[in-house]
């Protein structure tokens, strides 16, 4: 019925669009694009392209009439069906069929092909509605810095499925930033009809958030053209976001070939496709062979080039894997962690500008755990307190980054990244790679993880196996046994994505402040691993740990050693992910049994990959894990302490070293 009620609006439109001149550089530029788009298709069939395409092939008039209106400064935030909006705001063909055909030469060298694409204000990505809180961040920073730029965000109706797109609605809603959501709605997801997946009404859903909303259609391209100027011209001079929802219909598959739409109903649209009434007109068909020309003389060219981007200029990654292993003494003031860690981030509030961006971060609550606090009234403008929002606000925090703002992004409880990992996974992490290497992401996502105070199973937990795998992101773990500045100023200048894992209990810590019985010093700088060496005895055991844990172990030394009469040294890294194995070397030519304690559960975590790198570069070597156990976290305080690591079972492990 949706469709019958569709075809019914098209064909009248069509049929009154006919008799319309439209501008022959915008039919060209449609020609142009349908030209590539079938080119693309033409390609795949000969077997000479890989991977998938997904052609607008029926839906080009959309981004010509809406990029047409913008400029420069402004962005265009694109998905899996991309290319018509790509020429549109770009105008660069060429190295768009050089991208498909893997070259170095196209827009990503030939690494994202189809799907993922940056040039000169566009970027797009093939997973569904993750650039839409990036396009908000875009968006936002335009508005903080005075300028009159916009952002646009091409969607499909079916992503309206995703909560992603909500989150970011609510967040372009929030802080009025000129950020266009385009639905192109072409009534099918893939190949299911709209009617079995779309609930409601899409305006509702729209004018929900106060946008304002306008709507057209393809069919009726002058209408699309007046629409498409007055929505930017609104967002751009109210900086209120605009919801533009356009009625347009797939002639080609979704993507190369996955098609269950009836033959008849397809053809039916092709019949009153304006692009193909235009290509058959007397008017038009000389452009349109020009540009049909023009396209496969150079896909002839381009496919005799042999410009393929070397592996070796490709494999590699920007994370920090050349450590230091200069040695140096620690001396830590008598202040809380927790002040300690506000005092090294408000050095980047002030000294780099950099944004901070999370839930009730603001003052006068200065975030879950203070470390916030006062940073309102220091800089008020570069304190963002969102909605509750994890994946949209890590996503606004990378709309700045893109941007070339530094942005830190917090997470209350680092229970709820999981909220976020879409944004970490499949943007913040291949940004560098995906997009040809052209620009690196540096955002900062901060996550305060552990149990200890009863808040139950899911605000206890330490999800750091979620994280450490994760390519091309660094992560690290704040300790007491150690101030925390060198720390983060080091972390400011990594050129990746870096999570940063802080322990809810340790906030409470003050900076440890040694012993009579053992030395302590830190290798490898503001990177670096923080040893604990015994003075009068020599260490038989290694015990490998980080944050909280390490801190535990360390305040209670002589306990431990009462209790299992084994002398050990203690190392506790900072940098997780890519562990600095040379950091801890030298332990490792002097002992052979090791001892690697972590709160997250057992296996599969940081301590089994720790475990695995000492065996496969050190021989005869003996290791043990020591992890919680792998249950939820309970609230009530007497079972949590059996559910966590405890220090009696890390003395049971250093006690089994001698079995």
């Amino acid at each position: 019925m949706l469709i019958k009620k569709l075809y019914e609006r098209a064909f009248n439109s069509f049929n009154q669009a006919k008799s319309l001149d439209v501008s022959k550089e915008l039919v060209e530029q449609a020609f142009l694009i349908r030209c590539v788009e079938e080119k693309f298709l033409e390609l795949f069939s000969e077997g000479k392209l890989s991977g998938t395409v997904h052609t607008c092939i029926g839906q080009e008039l959309t981004g010509i009439a809406l990029c047409q209106n913008l400029g420069d400064s402004d962005w265009v935030t694109s998905n899996h069906r991309c290319h018509g909006h790509f020429i549109s705001k770009t105008g660069d063909w060429k190295p768009l069929i050089d991208e498909l055909l893997g070259l170095s030469t196209g827009v990503s060298k030939g690494i994202g092909s189809s799907q993922h694409l940056y040039r000169n204000g566009f970027i797009s990505n093939g997973t569904q509605g993750s650039l839409l809180p990036v396009a908000s961040g875009l968006a936002l920073k335009s508005k903080l810095d005075n300028k009159n730029s916009i952002a646009v965000s091409f969607i499909g109706e079916g992503t309206l499925g995703e909560g992603v797109v909500y989150e970011a609605m609510n967040l372009s809603a929030l802080y009025e930033v000129g950020h266009i959501v385009v639905c192109e709605n072409n009534y099918y997801s893939q190949s299911t009809p709209q009617s079995n997946n779309l609930s409601g009404d899409i305006k509702l859903r729209a004018e929900a958030f106060s946008f304002k909303y306008f709507e057209a259609s393809t069919w009726d391209f002058e209408e699309l053209l007046s629409v498409s100027a007055k929505a930017v011209e609104y967002a751009r001079s109210n900086s209120k976001p605009v919801f533009l929802k356009i009625d347009t219909y797939r002639l080609r598959a979704h993507s190369k070939g996955d098609d269950d739409r009836a033959i008849e109903e397809v053809d039916s649209f092709i019949n009153i496709d304006l692009i193909d009434y235009w290509i058959k007109s007397k008017a038009y068909s000389p452009v349109f062979e020009k540009v049909k020309t023009m396209v496969d003389t150079y896909v002839e060219e381009a496919l005799t080039k042999k410009d393929i981007l070397p592996y070796t200029s490709y494999g590699h990654d920007k994370l920090p894997r050349e450590c230091s292993v200069r040695l140096q003494d620690i001396n830590n003031s008598k202040d809380l962690l927790v002040t300690a860690l506000r005092n090294a981030y408000k050095e980047l509030l002030i000294k780099k500008e950099a944004m901070f961006i999370g839930e009730d971060i603001a003052d006068p609550y200065g975030g879950a755990f203070k470390v916030t606090k006062g940073f309102t009234e220091a800089r008020p403008t570069q304190v963002l307190s969102t909605p509750i929002s994890e994946a949209g606000l890590v996503g606004l925090a990378l709309g700045f980054d893109v941007a070339g703002r530094r942005a830190i992004a917090e997470i209350m409880f680092g229970d709820f990244i999981v909220n976020a990992l879409d944004q970490l996974i499949n943007n913040a992490s291949k940004f560098y790679h995906m997009y040809g290497q052209q620009f690196d992401c540096r955002l900062i996502l901060r996550a305060a993880m552990g149990g200890g105070r009863g808040y139950g199973p899911t605000h206890s937990q330490s999800l750091e196996k979620l994280v450490v795998g994760i390519d091309n992101v660094a992560v690290v773990a704040v300790t007491s046994l150690s101030d925390p500045s060198d720390l983060i100023d080091s972390v400011e200048k990594l050129n990746c994505p870096v999570v940063i894992i802080e322990n809810k209990v340790d906030y409470a810590a003050r900076l440890f402040q040694g012993g009579s019985d053992f030395e302590l010093a830190k290798i490898g700088g503001g990177l670096g691993t923080i040893k604990l060496i015994p003075h009068k005895a020599k260490a038989t055991v290694l015990i490998v740990a980080y944050g909280r844990i390490a801190r535990l172990i360390a305040d209670n030394y002589e306990y431990i050693f009462s209790k299992s009469d084994v002398v050990f040294e203690l190392v506790c890294p900072q940098l997780l992910h890519p562990f600095p194995l040379s950091h801890i070397s030298k332990s490792l030519n002097r002992l052979s049994k090791i001892v690697i304690v972590e709160e997250s559960t057992e296996r599969y975590g940081w301590a089994d990959g720790i475990a695995s790198l000492i065996v496969q570069n050190y021989s005869r070597k003996t290791v043990r894990t020591v992890s919680s156990d792998p249950f939820p976290i309970p609230s009530y305080i007497e079972l949590e302490k059996e559910n966590l690591v405890s220090l009696d079972d890390i003395i049971t492990a250093i006690k089994k070293m001698d079995d």
